[in-house]
Order: C-alpha cells, then sequence, then structure tokens
C-alpha cells in the first residue's frame, strides 16, 4: 500500500509539471466555515488541523451576505483574520467566489435575478442556487463582489487558488431575458434565416412554422425535438459562458503561481466540462460516494478517468464525505474503518492532486446539519480525525 501511495504521488507531480501552479506534493484537506460555528474556536480547530497534518481549507464560497451585508458595504476583517491564521500556521487556502448564494437584500431591491422555471414555476430566497446567473443585474452585483474580494486578497500569500462560483448547472432556467438571449443565439446560428430554421428543425409539423422572429415560442410548451435539443445546447454554453465570465475577472488579478478552478458533480451530464475547464489548469469535482459494504470503488475511478482526460491533466476534489451524508437523519452510513483511508488513496491513484472533505465540522444548524464533517457535532477528536491524521 505504502508503494501504491508514493507512485501516486509521483505521478501526481509528473503530469502537474506544466502547469504554473506546481504541486509538489498532494494536499489533504477540508472545507471550513468559522463563520457556522457556534462559538469562538479558530485557533483551536487550527491547532488540530496542525495535529491532523492538514494542508489545505477552502473558505468563502457561500457567504456573499457576510461579506457584503448591506449593498456596497463590505467587511472583510472577519476573513481577514481567518486566512491570516491559516497562513501563519503553514495550511494553504483556497477562497471561492460567493454567486452561488446571493444576499437576501439583492433578492429583496432585485426580485427579477430570482429564478423562473418552465410552466410558471418561481424560484424563492431561502435557498442556494436560486438566481438567473444570466441576468445583467446579478452579473452587475456578482462582478462588484468578485472584483472587491481579488483586490482584497490576490496578493495574500495563503492563498493558492481560486474557486469560481459552486457546483454549477443550468437549473431549468426560463426566465424572460434568458429565452430571449436564446432567440438571438438561434437567429445567430441560422443568419437570421427562418425558411432555413423551418427546414432544420422540421417545423411545419403540426403547423408550428413561424413567419417572425417575434412569434418564436418559448420552451414551456415545446415538442419539437430539435428545438429541445438546441435548447440544451444553449444551457450547455450559457454555463460555460459564466465561468470563464468569472474566470476572466479573476485572470486580472491572481498571481501567476495561483490555479482557478470549478467544482462540478460526476453526476451533471449537462454541462459543457471541455469548455467550462478551458481557463483551468485544474479542475474540480465533488464526488460524493457509497461506503461501507456499498463502496465498490467505480465512482471513483470513473469521476477521475473523466475529468482528468477533460481536463488534460490533473484535477481536484473539492468534496467528498468523510461521516454520513444526507440533508435528514436517514441513511447515516460512516465509513468502516481504514475505508477513509483507502478511498483517499483511490483519489489519489487516479489523478486528484488535491483530496478535501466537506466539511471539517459538522454543522449547529441549516439544511444540512446531517451532512457530517470530519468532526461530529460535538466538535472532538473522533475516528475519523484519528484516521484522517493517520493518512
Amino acid at each position: 500500500m505504502k508503494k501504491l501511495l508514493l507512485y501516486a504521488m509521483a505521478m501526481t507531480v509528473a503530469m502537474g509539471v506544466s502547469a504554473k501552479y506546481r504541486f509538489e506534493s498532494p494536499l489533504y484537506g477540508a472545507a471550513y466555515y468559522h463563520e457556522y460555528m457556534p462559538y469562538e474556536r479558530l485557533d483551536k480547530d487550527i491547532s488540530m488541523m496542525k495535529d491532523a497534518g492538514m494542508t489545505v481549507v477552502r473558505v468563502g464560497e457561500s457567504s456573499w451576505g457576510l461579506f457584503e451585508p448591506q449593498e456596497g458595504k463590505f467587511d472583510f476583517g472577519w476573513m481577514d483574520r481567518i486566512i491570516d491564521r491559516f497562513h501563519d500556521a503553514g495550511i494553504r487556502v483556497i477562497l471561492g467566489t460567493p454567486t452561488y448564494s446571493m444576499p437576501a437584500w439583492l433578492a429583496h431591491k432585485h426580485p427579477e435575478v430570482l429564478s423562473e422555471k418552465m410552466n410558471g414555476e418561481k424560484s424563492h430566497y431561502g435557498i442556494r442556487q436560486n438566481m438567473d446567473f444570466t441576468n445583467p443585474t446579478f452579473r452587475f452585483y456578482s462582478e462588484r463582489i468578485i472584483r472587491k474580494m481579488l483586490e482584497r486578497y490576490a496578493k495574500h500569500p495563503a492563498i493558492i487558488g481560486y474557486q469560481v462560483d459552486n457546483e454549477l448547472e443550468a437549473r431549468g432556467i426560463n426566465n424572460r431575458d434568458y429565452f430571449i438571449g436564446f432567440r438571438n443565439y438561434v437567429k445567430d446560428k441560422f443568419g437570421g434565416d427562418l425558411n432555413l430554421l423551418t427546414k432544420e428543425w422540421g417545423m411545419n409539423y403540426w403547423g408550428m412554422n413561424i413567419n417572425t422572429w417575434e412569434e418564436f415560442y418559448e420552451r414551456d410548451g415545446v415538442t419539437n425535438p430539435s428545438y429541445k435539443n438546441e435548447w440544451e445546447r444553449y444551457n450547455r454554453k450559457q454555463i460555460a459562458d459564466f465561468l470563464n465570465w468569472q474566470c476572466d475577472i479573476v485572470n486580472e488579478y491572481k498571481r501567476p503561481d495561483q490555479f482557478v478552478t470549478h467544482c462540478f458533480m460526476p453526476a451533471f451530464h449537462n454541462v459543457d466540462q471541455v469548455e467550462s475547464f478551458r481557463q483551468m489548469e485544474y479542475p474540480a469535482i465533488n464526488v460524493y460516494h457509497n461506503v461501507q459494504h456499498g463502496q465498490d470503488g467505480q465512482l471513483i475511478a470513473y469521476a477521475g478517468d473523466f475529468v482528468r482526460t477533460v481536463a488534460g491533466n490533473n484535477y481536484l476534489i473539492t468534496e467528498t464525505n468523510a461521516q454520513g451524508t444526507g440533508w435528514d437523519s436517514a441513511g447515516q452510513y460512516p465509513p468502516f474503518d481504514n475505508q477513509l483511508r483507502q478511498n483517499v488513496y483511490s483519489h489519489y491513484a487516479s489523478g486528484a492532486n488535491m483530496v478535501e472533505y466537506w466539511h471539517w465540522a459538522t454543522l449547529h444548524y441549516g439544511q444540512e446539519t446531517y451532512w457530517r464533517g470530519v468532526l461530529g457535532h460535538d466538535l472532538e477528536p473522533n475516528r475519523v480525525y484519528r484516521e484522517f491524521q493517520r493518512t
């Protein structure tokens, strides 16, 4: 097993030599949210991380409402303290842009940024990823918070990279502006030629041909397969465009020794990963897999082979399960003894330059109270913590 791990480490380093950020050794860590903690314990957490051999943390991707609690009023002092302490401890930091969880004031002032689905279904505030990420107003405020964060942190020596957004997919967006964008996209693709569109898509079927672009009908009731197929292509394009738009902003500020990444789920098939990863040296994935007798290694191997091939490089694991997972208390299955180590070695052997758990400490409130981290609700060393330490 030791020889296998050393070989995986050597391959990880060897395959990453062409990138600007050099992984001298694989990183091992967890997402960390001190802002979620029930009481002050930053120094204790960092001490426990150091004792466990943790080398990297991921922070900030959910905290727009704390960075900008009121429109145009920014507060970074609380994060300054966290990143500074990690730097003092020699723990590397990946900072996330917080665009997948917008602040309440933005939804209140500009409800048009909330996404609308097919057949009139609307998103409401109270959950993440509830926006039309193509909306110009949302883009304006997103760009501002990203630039403010990068102006503040790009030169910080603790930060090795930036994660843009989180687990992005189209999420069924069907807002009016999103549809108009699609109509313009189709119009441009066919050079404005409605006769060609009618021929290529077979729109004479059931008399669904159109005579002006204003008659181009919305996605809600569509049965035409060509329309549906192009709509899916458009969704993929919008995802890639949004991520590359964020990469363009980050690239204006980041140092040459910092990377940009984004975490996808292997189960997301409505994403153009090649175009989305175009500017990312080390794309990332979040791999949640079965444990105990349900762990056969297939998902780890598939995810690694897929993203490594798409990216043409090694990759990062930004989230994987440490203990039991779920949005309720049912189905809480922790790994067997030593299974955590087996999973980590499998990720490294598949080409991961980093493995991080979601997350360091199990939450005491919120939707994911039962999505357990390295530490349990008592925040004390446990079996999983000790296995992390051994790894």
